[in-house]
C-alpha cells in the first residue's frame, strides 16, 4: 500500500494492484508494522471476515472495516462477490488521545483491487465509504465489542481453576526522573515512558535476563516485581493526580513455579492519556 496524499492522483504509476477473479475467497494476513499507530482498514463495497487475531482463532467476524492494532495480526477472508470494476483498499491512522495535533498524518494509504475480466474500466476506483474518521473512537469501541474468543462446545477451553497466584498489573504512561546515567535526557529532567505497576523496565548491563538466570549471574534483575500496583484508585478517572504519573526505573522479574496456575488481570489507566494498545504476554 502506498502513502496518497489524494487518492486520485498518479494512481496508475504507483499504486499496488492485485487481480481477483469473481467468485473467489481470498485469505489476507493483516499485520501492522507501523509504530505506535492504530489504524482503520477496509475494501469498498467488500465485506471482511476475520477468522483469527494474533495466531489464535475467533469466532468469525464479518464487518465492513476493522481496527488493527500496532504490532497486531488478523487474518481475513475476503471474497469477491461485487460487480466487475476496480476497488480501494484503504487504510487510515486512528488517534485516540484527546488533545488536536498539528501535525497529525491524515493521508489515507491505499491498494486497488483489480476485478479479471471484461469490462469498462472505471475513471478512478471506489473509495470505501466505511472507512473511519481518524478520531471516530465510537468506530473503535464498536468493533472490539465484537471480538470473541471461539470457545463453544466444538472448541472448548479449559481454564484452570485452582488458582496459585493471581496478579493485578496496571499499564499507563509515566514520568521518570533522569538520574545520573540511568536515562538519557535532551535538556530535561523529566522523560516519558511505559510503565507496568509504576514500574519502567531498565537493563543494569548488557546481559540478557535469560542468560542471567541460567548462568546464575547476579545484579542483572532482581525478583520482586509486585504482585499488584501501588496504589489503588480510580483509573479511568478524567482528573487523576500527577503525583500517580511518577515511575521508577527497575529491572524486577515475576518468578513462577513450573506448572504454577497464574491468574493476570491487565488494567489501563487514563494517567497522561488513555490510548489504545495490544498487550503481549511472554513467558520464558
Amino acid at each position: 500500500m502506498r502513502n496518497a496524499k489524494n487518492e486520485m492522483e498518479n494512481v496508475k504509476e504507483t499504486t499496488y494492484r492485485r487481480v481477483v477473479d469473481h467468485g473467489k475467497t481470498y485469505l489476507l494476513r493483516l499485520v501492522n508494522s507501523v509504530v505506535a499507530a492504530n489504524m482503520f482498514f477496509a475494501i469498498a463495497e467488500h465485506n471482511l471476515t476475520i477468522v483469527g487475531m494474533d495466531a489464535s482463532y475467533i469466532k468469525p467476524i464479518t464487518t465492513s472495516y476493522i481496527m488493527i492494532a500496532a504490532g497486531q495480526t488478523m487474518d481475513i477472508l475476503l471474497t469477491t462477490n461485487q460487480t466487475l470494476g476496480h476497488y480501494y483498499i484503504a487504510a487510515r491512522q486512528f488517534w485516540s488521545q484527546e488533545v488536536d495535533l498539528t501535525n497529525f498524518d491524515l493521508f489515507n494509504v491505499t491498494a486497488i483491487i483489480e476485478y479479471r475480466g471484461n469490462y469498462t474500466i472505471p475513471l478512478s476506483p471506489s473509495f470505501p465509504s466505511t472507512l473511519p474518521d481518524y478520531k471516530d473512537s465510537r468506530q473503535v469501541i464498536k468493533f472490539s465489542k465484537l471480538l470473541r474468543s471461539l470457545a463453544s462446545k466444538d472448541h472448548p477451553v479449559n481454564v484452570p481453576l485452582n488458582i496459585t497466584t493471581r496478579m493485578y498489573i496496571t499499564v499507563s504512561m509515566a514520568e521518570i526522573e533522569c538520574k545520573n546515567t540511568t536515562c538519557i535526557a535532551t535538556g530535561e529532567e523529566i522523560i516519558l515512558a511505559t510503565s507496568v505497576n509504576s514500574i519502567s523496565w531498565n537493563n543494569p548491563v548488557p546481559t540478557d535476563v535469560l542468560l542471567a538466570y541460567y548462568r546464575n549471574i547476579t545484579g542483572v534483575y532482581t525478583t520482586d516485581f509486585p504482585d499488584q500496583p501501588l496504589n489503588y484508585y480510580n483509573f479511568t478517572a478524567d482528573e487523576l493526580p500527577e503525583a500517580l504519573a511518577m515511575a521508577d526505573l527497575g529491572s524486577k522479574v515475576k518468578v513462577l513455579n513450573y506448572n504454577e496456575a497464574v491468574e493476570v488481570v491487565f488494567q489501563g489507566t487514563n494517567i497522561l492519556g488513555a490510548g489504545c494498545v495490544v498487550l503481549a504476554l511472554s513467558c520464558r
